[in-house]
């Protein structure tokens, strides 16, 4: 298996494009979403209860993504969970709020778990058919189109919604999330293993179980559960241009196209640079640059001019966090071969939780003491997970084999060894 995938290698760019289905829809829930329910009468704190729920299916997809590690190739299971996540989405377009707010939620719900299947099999092309030395520009890659799809799904659907028609948009959001789907049949990837279902089940959890319980996997799925570096306001901002008294026009820039254009050059960048450092330790610096942007904006005057300069600050620094995340889970996922996708799905999923609780306790703190209240709660989270990490990694659980070696040579020893359980 390994043999063969040496020259089957694929160039990180391409999982830029197959990603964009997921950043699309991802960026749509994040930005559309909460800017048109706002428009329609709807208090942040209860978007923000929405946008926490819309995050629940990332947050259980280990679940039910071992599927995709049955039957048919992984990069077939992304364009048709692409395709009905699609059309999940556009039918929120469509649907009255408040007068059908659960109608809504189901259908929005529905399409982010769909849609969510993308980023899993994305990551598990990625994390079996890339060079291990390039893994952290592939995540830069994922991530750049991940998040600078907020110009497709944020940036062009708010301004077809605006400014021409929501049939416009509706039909601008299916095709942004199903034609770069399609860039998975360029992907060489090897036709999925023929195992009888319950060798294959047994082969699953093995290769979940070696992964999570190594120290490399565990400790990965502290970083993943921690506030740290979830950069849960990415999720709001949209919704917050009312209390900074940012035009339509600002909002639909700073969130989509200016905003897209630079967490897609964050995360690039960071994926570069991910290749020659400790992929670890700059996640946590994610966090500490996540608190101290919310400071200060939390401690700036409440304009337009710091809405467009907080944004972007802060968008800049979810590029450097959300790749730093990646390279992480494609680190510990390694060669994991024909059940990568539930093994990757795990990490996520974990990663999905926090995003969920930060900004729901965000939302509450708007709602008690307005958006600074809101900013200080963000600060205040990154913070105390930075310390909390810090002292479980270094006083709690140190690592007492060899604390020496760097994280990228233990994880590279923990894939030998799911490799070998194979």
């Amino acid at each position: 298996m390994t043999a063969q995938q040496a020259t089957r290698y694929s160039a990180p760019w391409i999982f830029g494009i197959t990603n964009i289905p997921f950043g699309v829809a991802g960026n749509y829930a994040a930005i559309a979403v909460p800017f048109l329910l706002r428009k329609s009468g709807l208090p942040i704190e209860t978007i923000a209860a929405i946008g926490a729920l819309a995050l629940l299916p990332a947050a259980y997809q280990l679940f039910w993504a071992p599927v995709l590690d049955l039957g048919i190739r992984r990069r077939s299971w992304l364009i048709l969970s692409s395709t009905l996540g699609a059309l999940c989405l556009v039918a929120t377009l469509f649907i009255k709020v408040p007068q059908h707010l659960v109608q809504y939620e189901i259908f929005l719900v529905l399409g982010q778990a769909l849609t969510g299947l993308v980023a899993s099999c994305n990551g598990a092309l990625v994390s079996t058919m890339v060079d291990p030395s390039r893994k952290g520009q592939a995540a830069g890659w994922v991530n750049a189109a991940n998040l600078g799809a907020a110009a497709l799904g944020g940036g062009l659907v708010l301004t077809l919604a605006n400014a021409v028609s929501i049939q416009a948009a509706a039909i601008a959001l299916f095709l942004c999330i199903t034609i770069p789907a399609f860039a998975a049949i360029f992907i060489a990837e090897p036709p999925p293993m023929k195992d009888p279902i319950v060798d294959h089940l047994q082969n699953m959890r093995r290769q979940v179980w070696k992964a999570v319980s190594a120290r490399t996997g565990w400790t990965g799925l502290l970083f993943c559960v921690s506030p740290v570096g979830t950069v849960a306001l990415t999720q709001l901002f949209s919704s917050m241009g009312t209390d900074y008294h940012a035009s339509s026009r600002v909002v639909e820039w700073v969130n989509g196209y200016g905003g897209g254009f630079v967490t897609a050059a964050g995360a690039l960048a960071a994926g570069f640079i991910l290749d020659k450092a400790d992929k670890r330790k700059l996640y946590i610096l994610a966090g500490v640059l996540t608190a101290a942007c919310c400071a200060l904006m939390a401690l700036a005057p409440v304009n337009q001019n710091t809405y467009i300069i907080g944004i972007l600050a802060y968008l800049l620094i979810a590029g450097l966090a959300y790749s730093a995340f990646s390279a992480v889970v494609y680190e510990i996922v390694g060669t994991a071969g024909s059940t990568a996708s539930t093994l990757y799905s795990v990490f996520p999923a974990a990663g999905n939780q926090a995003i969920a609780y930060t900004m729901f306790i965000d939302g509450q703190a708007n709602h008690l003491w307005g958006v600074r209240g809101l900013l200080w709660a963000d600060a205040g989270m990154n913070i105390a997970g930075v310390i909390a990490l810090l002292f479980l990694l270094r006083v709690v659980f140190p690592d007492k084999k060899n604390a020496s070696v760097n994280v990228e040579t233990t994880a590279a020893k923990e894939t030998r060894e799911l490799v070998e359980i194979k």
